[in-house]
């Protein structure tokens, strides 16, 4: 037997015990690795059924309001990257008022 490559079981092996569940067949006593099963069709209702349940639909038209607080920022139409880009735009109107713009048509020189 090598040494670099023993051929029996290592204690960091655990073994699958009766109450191990496995997550592809969903049977117990083996490991997903392991499962030579075939995965069985798990019929789960859809959103829209989720959303007809009259407990559901209860609950939300009571409050009036969404279940997650929404920041300000998503709630208007401007968006993060038009409130950057003005305010990049009024300093660029801001500098080339000053006479500290960039100069767009000087070469640069190598050192």
């Amino acid at each position: 037997m090598s040494k670099y490559a023993p051929h029996r079981r290592g204690n960091n092996n655990p073994r699958a015990t009766t109450g191990t569940v496995c997550q592809k067949c969903l049977g117990t006593g083996h490991f997903t690795f392991e499962c030579k099963n075939s995965r069985p069709y798990v019929s789960r209702p859809s959103r829209t059924q989720q959303l007809e349940k009259p407990n559901v639909l209860a609950k939300l038209k009571s409050s009036g309001q969404p279940s997650v607080e929404v920041p300000e920022e998503f709630k208007t139409k401007t968006g993060t990257a038009n409130r950057i880009l003005e305010a990049r735009e009024k300093q660029r109107q801001e500098s080339s008022t000053q006479g500290k713009g960039p100069e767009v048509g000087k070469k640069r020189t190598k050192r």
